[in-house]
């Protein structure tokens, strides 16, 4: 019994040891996506091509599909009651070609959005990651860790903020 009491207590102090290293630790978090996405590089990128004029067609493609779309179902439901098998076949093969047009149009889209999305990513990479580490030996921290891997993180220990205004200051 004495023999567990010392092992206990020798845990315990071995715990509380470890906890008041890990306090005297610098610990921050960082979110490489969101900090790449915000920086004024990349907002002039996504907002190049959503006013570009493929992209705007495309966008005004998908919502005008999209209106027909509707329409057809709002057709189909107030009218259907009185349609003959052949009608409400037809109708249905309608709404299908529709949908496809309009799912086809959204990829499209969101292809144009992943390319963007790369390019930003494969040039700003490199200059979050110096922008990182400058912060890091400025600030003498001993950890960084992915800022959606935390289960909590005070907002003094968000470096997030402070990547994106030192690359933006970099250009």
């Amino acid at each position: 019994m004495h023999k567990t009491v010392k092992m206990i207590a020798a845990l315990i102090a071995g715990i509380a040891i470890s906890g008041a290293a890990l306090a005297q630790s610098k610990v921050a978090v960082f979110n490489l996506q969101a900090a790449i996405m915000s920086t004024d590089i990349a907002k002039s990128k996504v907002n190049a091509l959503k006013t570009s004029s493929e992209y705007s067609s495309l966008q005004s493609s998908a919502e005008s599909i999209r209106a027909e779309l509707q329409k057809l179902a709002e057709d189909a439901q107030k009218d259907s009651m009185t349609w003959s098998e052949e009608q409400k076949a037809e109708q249905q093969r309608k709404m299908e070609f529709k949908r496809s047009d309009f799912e086809t149009t959204v990829k499209k889209m969101r292809a144009m959005e992943a390319q963007v999305g790369q390019e930003i990513q494969k040039v700003m990479a490199p200059k979050a990651k110096n922008a990182l580490e400058a912060i890091i030996k400025d600030q003498k921290l001993d950890l960084v860790l992915d800022a959606s891997s935390a289960y909590y993180a005070g907002p003094n220990t968000d470096l997030t903020e402070a990547v994106v205004k030192r690359m933006n200051a970099d250009k």
